[in-house]
């Protein structure tokens, strides 16, 4: 029984892999890949060209009926997954700070997807019982299909929490710096190059696309609208606009520096304050029937004596 459910197990896994691989990579067929490339030489050895529209072949009228419904199953999942479009998950990859691009990311996806599931199911195996290995693979399924995604929410918290604790700082730098009589991009770049962080991340982001031609208010609207932290984003816009000039942009910056740094102050005692409060819920719930326990003991010697 155990090799019969292991077998099933790994049959089901090898299975869903290959069908999410063909559904997220579909490969043509050699002949087809090899039309473009022989075109002009059987044009220059006597033939007709191809016509515009070839009659339909076993795999190209599936791929016409079922082409569709493939599409909105894989665009339900990628709703389900928070994934999308290449361009909103290289924009959600980038948000938390992982070097991978949205091909890699999808590899990994289908190995935790196979992977996951195969591996619980051989550990189910073990016990002997169908039931077990099923039970195993379906848990694996959800948890490898959750894997990536909920690592992806979990850096990009961490890093919203890391750039609150940085604006601050660099703002002050930026007023700094600007006060030593240096333009705001010169500024930003000697930030970059001194600095680190996400903050600082987006700031050389914002400097690669000012050197690749877009203007200076353009890129720092652009990293605002990118950027996964709403504190963040209004400091792109507030750099954004100072790049028109008209104001002391020093003492703008040192009061932002100030603002910035009282949201921070107080959603770091919110923070304290929850937690305290969380300390108190294990103090309630293991201590209080202890004392309960030591408050009713000596109850029925008071009141029947010995």
């Amino acid at each position: 029984m155990s090799t019969t459910a292991a077998l099933a197990a790994a049959c089901g896994a090898g299975a869903l892999a290959s069908a999410a691989l063909r559904a997220t990579h579909p490969r043509r067929s050699p002949q087809r890949r090899m039309e473009l490339p022989l075109e002009a030489a059987r044009v220059q050895l006597g033939g007709s060209p191809a016509p515009a529209q070839g009659a339909l072949v076993a795999g190209e009228a599936l791929r016409r009926v079922l082409g569709p419904l493939t599409g909105g199953v894989l665009a339900f999942l990628n709703r389900w997954l928070g994934a999308g479009s290449s361009a909103n998950l290289e924009l959600k990859l980038r948000q938390a700070g992982m070097a991978m691009t949205a091909e890699g990311y999808r590899r990994a996806y289908l190995r935790w997807l196979a992977g996951t599931p195969l591996a619980l199911g051989a550990l189910g195996a073990t016990a002997g019982k169908a039931g077990y290995v099923v039970a195993f693979f379906l848990a694996g399924l959800v948890a490898g299909a959750r894997r990536l995604p909920e690592q992806v929410k979990a850096r990009t918290k961490r890093r919203r929490e890391r750039m609150r604790s940085d604006l601050p700082a660099v703002a002050a730098v930026l007023a700094l710096k600007i006060e030593n009589n240096k333009s705001l991009v010169v500024a930003v770049s000697d930030l970059v190059a001194q600095g680190s962080g996400p903050v600082v991340d987006e700031l050389q982001r914002a400097l690669h696309l000012v050197n690749a031609g877009y203007g200076e208010a353009p890129a720092f609207e652009l990293i605002a609208q990118e950027t996964p932290e709403p504190s963040a984003a209004r400091f792109y816009r507030f750099l954004a606009a100072a790049t028109s000039g008209g104001l002391d942009l020093a003492r703008a910056l040192l009061d932002q520096a100030n603002e910035l740094r009282a949201q921070r102050r107080e959603e770091v005692e919110r923070s304290a304050a929850r937690r305290q409060m969380s300390l108190v819920v294990p103090n309630l719930v293991f201590m209080a029937p202890v004392m309960f326990v030591f408050l009713l003991a000596p109850l029925p010697q008071l009141l029947f004596g010995n």
